[in-house]
């Protein structure tokens, strides 16, 4: 007898040698726990999509899971990007305020500005806490 080959092997193997509830039971774990997947991906979208299809006995087609390319504000993807560019805009900020605190203290210095002072030294504590954070990366 030969051997019969199939483009999914495995596939082929399941569905002649398994019970079809354990493999319904099995796709329906999988687009459960995808759905409640902590972190939300076109991956874990796309696999409970996918498996969905399987269980209601359709064939599967790219076409039929529409995804949307962009999945929201709170992907960690866009949270990354939003925190590495506010990160970007603290150290230039730093930098500025490194360039100008000298010039400020001397003003004081000059002109016996006292209120001054406190203002400096909160600029000076702020510029040391962004110092000490980028030191520790």
């Amino acid at each position: 007898m030969s051997e019969v080959t199939h483009e999914y092997p495995r596939a082929y193997k399941a569905a002649t040698e398994v019970d079809p509830l354990v493999l319904a039971q099995a796709l329906d774990h999988i687009a459960r726990t995808a759905a409640r997947s902590r972190s939300q991906t076109r991956r874990t979208r796309w696999i409970e999509q996918r498996a969905l299809i399987a269980l209601s006995g359709e064939d599967y087609r790219d076409i039929d899971v529409d995804l949307p390319k962009n999945p929201g504000p709170g992907t960690p993807e866009k949270l990354h990007r939003r925190m590495t560019y506010h990160i970007a805009i603290k150290h230039q900020l730093a930098h500025a305020l490194m360039l100008v605190l000298p010039m400020a203290k001397g003003y004081a210095a000059a002109n016996s500005v006292g209120a001054n002072a406190e203002k400096i030294a909160m600029a000076e504590a702020a510029l040391n806490s962004v110092e000490s954070e980028g030191a520790a990366r």
